[in-house]
């Protein structure tokens, strides 16, 4: 009888887990097909290893709204750590310095932009804030990219590309379920 019951709660959790990846390859599908900066391969692998870190399975397009915003704060938080180690790092110039602290600054605007997206999309269901939150903190990314260019006569290497672009891609993502949401109401 235990047997029995384990068995059941064992493909009860499997089932749940099964249906939460199904939803993530048909959300990620739909949106790569309606979004060309969006990349398939990115958005399912990184929301399959979000769920399973967090032990929650989505079970509809709201939930890995949730989740895609949540991991693109967790990442946004690393980034920061990282802009502080390039900080303490006394061999990069004065420009590339100033670069990054502006980054800094850039990357903790985007984490409150987060989470006024968050508050925005779970408590009052206002798509249009949602969007335009996570718009900025996906432009700050860029902002921060970008910057390493300006300088005059040359530009820079900016230390933080990868980080960057991971960024803004995560943030792509958590637009692109919004508008998916927005349109099916």
């Amino acid at each position: 009888m235990k047997f029995f019951i384990y068995l059941m709660i064992s493909l009860l959790l499997l089932s749940q887990y099964s249906n939460g990846s199904n939803l993530i390859f048909k959300s990620c599908n739909e949106a790569s097909k309606n979004d060309p900066n969006l990349s398939y391969d990115f958005c399912v692998a990184s929301l399959n290893e979000a769920s399973c870190k967090s032990k929650s399975h989505p079970s509809k397009l709201e939930d890995l709204v949730g989740l895609s915003i949540r991991l693109t704060k967790s990442n946004g938080t690393n980034i920061i750590s990282i802009i502080s180690k390039h900080l303490k790092n006394q061999t990069h110039g004065e420009y590339v310095r100033a670069c990054l602290q502006d980054c800094f600054d850039l990357y903790n605007d985007s984490l409150s932009s987060l989470e006024d997206a968050m508050v925005a999309f779970n408590e009052s269901k206002d798509f249009d804030t949602a969007n335009i939150n996570v718009s900025a903190a996906m432009d700050d990314s860029v902002t921060c990219e970008d910057q390493f260019k300006e300088k005059k006569g040359e530009s820079e290497t900016s230390p933080l590309t990868k980080e960057n672009h991971v960024y803004f891609q995560l943030n792509v993502i958590s637009l692109a379920f919004i508008e998916m949401i927005r349109q099916r109401r």
